[in-house]
């Protein structure tokens, strides 16, 4: 059920209900900046060498220190904001993604550049866990559940239509047009948490004032929540092994053109948001998150085997090969938020922490599994990508346990 505001709440001038849908657009916004800043700021990278006279590998790290950055803002803002509250770092993290804009698209120099980049991420990573973490505060049960299912479909459609707009702003106004943009947005979002959000936790009075330095021990210690933030990490590295090995593959490899799998990428991104918006139908509903993600563990595992094995018949045709891969995206949509909420909702006094330690454990996932893909690239071409995502989900399939009442 939604929980009741505490009388000691204090309204914002004109704050947003935080059962109205706009409230879910929002949180879903929040916890999309750090997606809409790689996917709107990709089409730059092949420019950046000779706009900033610096080599691919500096262009390169630009991607490559936002990651960082996004990690630490995660740990770094999830952890404080269980002490200092939620409304501070969430407009701490959005006035350093800002700014952080402002220096992108000013930058001068590939380290100046690379700087900006890494703030931020910090920025984004900060906005991305504090969103999850204010659905626990705000709701709880079945309500929790279905909410973080509706913020996850918003953050997952933003890869439809960011990279085709990132492409556009380069082609009209130059690589530095994309920073402008995410500074803006930035700043727009900033003005409307300051006007519209409350703080959270003011209505959980039990946690208030949290005891400070129990926190990661325990987590540590809380084998469930470390077996399910090790399912949604292996769940994410099978969708990871195909966006790192996909655009190799299908353009270099297979090759189709760059439009070819521009409409694939769309079509997953649409699949992953569709699965995310029935988890929140299947809540309300009354189908519990264990029934949910047993049956998407176990259509993960039969759809990527599937696709694994026509990879080693040597059958690649799109027909075949999409349908079981939107099946795959599909119910990682279930997945995510049902995980997400089995773990953090067992933490629900220290959501901050616990959010930051699934958000991080499911970065890395993905960073693993996009090592993999890329050594394997070479030598297995289209099983480099489908034999990891078979392998990766049946691990998760045998790690998850549903957790006892």
């Amino acid at each position: 059920m939604h929980k009741l505001e505490s009388p000691a709440a204090v309204r914002r001038p004109f704050q947003v209900v935080p059962t109205s849908f706009a409230f879910t657009i929002l949180l879903g916004l929040f916890a999309a900046l750090p997606a809409l800043s790689i996917d709107l700021s990709a089409p730059t990278l092949p420019f950046l060498p000779q706009a900033l006279r610096t080599t691919v590998t500096m262009a390169g790290l630009t991607l490559s220190l936002f990651m960082v950055g996004f990690a630490l803002g995660q740990l770094s803002a999830g952890s404080l904001s269980d002490t200092t509250g939620r409304r501070p770092m969430l407009l701490g993290g959005l006035a350093c993604f800002t700014l952080s804009g402002i220096a992108c698209a000013l930058s001068q120099s590939a380290t100046a550049l690379i700087v900006g980049r890494c703030l931020q991420g910090f920025g984004a990573g900060s906005c991305a866990v504090l969103s999850f973490a204010m659905v626990q505060d705000l709701f709880e049960g079945e309500a929790a559940r279905a909410k973080r299912s509706y913020v996850t479909a918003v953050f997952a459609a933003m890869p439809v239509l960011a990279p085709a707009l990132g492409s556009v702003l380069v082609d009209l106004f130059g690589w530095r047009s994309v920073h402008v943009v995410l500074a803006v947005g930035g700043g727009v979002l900033l003005a409307l948490t300051w006007a519209c959000v409350a703080e959270s936790r003011s209505r959980r009075p039990e946690l208030r004032n949290p005891q400070p330095g129990d926190c990661r021990p325990s987590l540590w210690r809380d084998r469930v929540f470390l077996r399910v933030t090790l399912v949604n990490a292996l769940s994410y590295g099978v969708i990871f092994s195909y966006i790192a090995g996909s655009p190799v593959v299908i353009i270099r490899q297979m090759g189709y053109p760059p439009l070819v799998f521009a409409a694939v990428f769309a079509c997953t991104a649409v699949a992953l948001t569709l699965g995310a918006a029935s988890s929140g139908i299947l809540g309300r509903r009354g189908t519990s998150a264990a029934a949910a993600i047993w049956v998407s563990l176990v259509a993960t595992v039969v759809a990527t085997l599937g696709l694994a094995g026509f990879g080693l018949a040597g059958i690649s045709m799109a027909a075949i090969i999409l349908p079981l891969l939107l099946v795959v995206l599909f119910c990682r949509g279930i997945l995510s938020p049902n995980l997400q909420h089995v773990a953090i909702d067992r933490w629900s006094e220290r959501a901050g922490t616990a959010s930051a330690f699934v958000g991080v454990s499911q970065l890395l996932g993905g960073a693993l599994a996009s090592v993999v893909v890329a050594a394997l690239l070479p030598h297995l071409r289209l099983n480099a990508v489908l034999a990891p995502m078979a392998v990766l989900a049946a691990a998760a399939c045998l790690m998850w346990r549903p957790p006892h009442p």
